[in-house]
């Protein structure tokens, strides 16, 4: 069975803790084994954590989960930025990543989109289902190319 490495971003504890438990939800459901990397830090340090994970090989799938303000707009579109290019070299890689991140005006917004039933507004259910469909993807790939 494959496994998935959930890192969800601690800056907004509560909210971080009920994103992580309504993923982690899809991802049992779905039977998949998985272990959560608790990160006491922003969403800029989570494609370090996957980068590092992923030298060892463990796992075959990555969701990143963060939530982001959009206070000071040079420090998000910085943040925001250096996801970007990161996930894209990720995909470049084929290392398999699924963007959980959110963003939003206020907490209260943030706190919106999370509990959000549009899975482009929660980001969850999208990020879960892009590493669900790419994980197929590779082990259907995989047994045509030996």
């Amino acid at each position: 069975m494959p496994k998935i490495l959930i890192i969800s971003s601690g800056i907004h504890k509560d909210l971080a803790s009920e994103q992580l438990g309504l993923c982690e939800t899809l991802v049992k459901n779905a039977g998949y084994d998985y272990q959560v990397e608790l990160l006491q830090a922003g969403a800029y340090e989570i494609p370090f954590v996957i980068n590092t994970y992923h030298q060892q090989k463990t796992f075959d799938g990555y969701i990143a989960l963060g939530l982001i303000l959009k206070l000071n707009l040079d420090h998000y579109e910085h943040i925001m930025s250096h996801i970007r290019y990161c996930f894209t070299q990720f995909a470049l890689n084929d290392v398999v990543v699924g963007n959980g991140i959110i963003t939003g005006s206020t907490i209260e917004e943030l706190s919106e989109h999370v509990r959000s039933s549009n899975p482009c507004l929660s980001a969850y259910p999208s990020a879960f289902n892009a590493v669900d469909c790419l994980i197929k993807l590779k082990s259907k790939i995989a047994p045509q190319l030996s």
